[in-house]
């Protein structure tokens, strides 16, 4: 399925990537992996993730 055209128009890109990471679907879930994990920007969620820097047992 193809959502826009023309992705060199950046303001059309960015309305329609928020749209995508707050319905996260396979793609906007990989939208926000690349965004995060790729890029080092700061998770959309409204609620992160937080992850622990050493598991206790």
């Amino acid at each position: 399925m193809e959502f826009q055209r023309d992705w060199s128009n950046r303001e059309h890109y960015d309305a329609l990537m928020t749209i995508l990471k707050q319905h996260p679907g396979a793609y906007g879930s990989g939208i926000e992996y690349a965004y995060t994990m790729v890029h080092k920007a700061q998770q959309s969620a409204q609620f992160p993730q937080k992850v622990a820097s050493k598991a206790k047992h």
